[in-house]
């Protein structure tokens, strides 16, 4: 079995890149190859540029926030509303009303999945895959890998992996 809990209070503030915030991470791949943290955003500005990476941005907590990716229209991403976007092009956040907390997924090269969880759900990661649950209260989180299984509800549920096909 590879389940793993990763309670909140185990983690441990670290500067954003940018200096423009802080973030917690709550797992990531001994590899490299994806990170998962926890964003605590008090103020507009840039985010971090990650060129290759894939993101999926979910605000947790907060009113959520305005973001304009590259030459893009500014998309104002709700919470609990996943939003997806490439790490390579410039990024720029503008808060709604406050400050948030956003769960932050980025891979490079790897499928990528995330939902968020009312109702209870087995998780079933399949295999190559990892899953993380990521409570919405408190932000204790679990990971799995094949074959474990847990069951959860009021969750983001992340999935990532396995990898792309090459282009």
């Amino acid at each position: 079995m590879t389940l793993h809990q990763l309670p909140a209070a185990d983690r441990t503030a670290t500067p954003w890149r940018n200096g423009g915030g802080i973030t917690r991470e709550v797992a990531a791949a001994s590899d490299g190859s994806w990170r998962v943290s926890l964003a605590e955003v008090a103020a507009d500005g840039p985010f971090s540029v990650f060129p290759g990476l894939d993101r999926i941005l979910t605000v947790v907590e907060g009113a959520g926030l305005e973001l304009t990716v590259g030459d893009a229209p500014p998309v104002t991403v709700r919470p609990l509303d996943p939003f997806a976007f490439p790490g390579e092009l410039p990024t720029a956040g503008r808060l709604s009303d406050g400050p948030v907390t956003a769960l932050n997924v980025m891979a490079r090269g790897l499928a990528l999945a995330v939902t968020v969880a009312h109702s209870p759900v087995e998780l079933r990661p399949a295999p190559g895959t990892t899953v993380l649950a990521v409570a919405l209260a408190g932000h204790d989180a679990v990971r799995l890998t094949h074959p474990d299984t847990a069951r959860t509800r009021d969750a983001v549920v992340l999935t990532i992996g396995p990898a792309l096909p090459a282009a």
